[in-house]
């Protein structure tokens, strides 16, 4: 099968924003395995397309890290899904570039069900063994995805080349956040940045 020009552009994107999350990744490992306030931003822009992926420990959305036990600690998850999805309060792109959000994603180890990232909980009755299997379930999400809680955003922008900041309202959302560490590639180059509640702008 012959790859045209758009099918190799989208490799090569896809290809990029893996291995800047491989470089977030390792370099959060090599820093912190795991700290509280602390969370991970990386961006990728390729063509129109721009790809952003945010990780933030669980308790600075939610208030704790260990698996729900209560409806309190799921109805916390929702709220805490439900604010990473609202994408206007936790980052705007330039205004020139005009952005469009294409897709967002959010999962985490806490979540009860993984398709379901808006964080619906059914509300079937469930039987004696039902409830066991439900609770393994959130056991095992707990153990692949920890309790962290990971966000993409996919973004279609019409003029990429106006694009040269990131805004973000993130740290007023989850106030108990205070570093976010970006990562960042662009057709001009890449970069990394720290931002804080008092230098929240990321520029490119």
């Amino acid at each position: 099968m012959r790859l045209n020009r758009y099918m190799i552009d989208q490799i090569f994107f896809t290809f990029s924003l893996i291995l800047l999350v491989l470089f977030v990744n390792s370099t959060k490992a090599s820093e912190n395995a795991h700290e509280h306030g602390v969370g991970a931003l990386s961006i990728a822009v390729e063509g129109h397309d721009v790809e952003v992926e945010l990780t933030i420990p669980g308790s600075d959305v939610v208030g704790f890290e260990h698996p729900p036990s209560s409806n309190q600690d799921r109805q916390a998850v929702i709220k805490g899904v439900k604010s990473l999805r609202d994408i206007d309060n936790i980052l705007v792109l330039s205004s020139s570039a005009k952005c469009r959000v294409k897709d967002v994603e959010v999962t985490s180890g806490l979540i009860v069900d993984q398709k379901d990232d808006h964080g619906h909980v059914n509300k079937h009755k469930h039987g004696h063994d039902d409830k066991h299997r439900h609770e393994d379930k959130v056991k095992d999400n707990y153990k692949e995805g920890h309790s962290e809680f990971i966000a993409h955003y996919h973004f279609h922008c019409d003029y990429p080349k106006l694009l040269k900041s990131v805004k973000l309202g993130f740290f007023k959302v989850f106030p108990s956040a205070h570093e976010l560490n970006a990562k960042w590639i662009t057709p001009k180059g890449q970069g990394a940045s720290e931002l804080t509640p008092n230098s929240p702008k990321l520029i490119f």
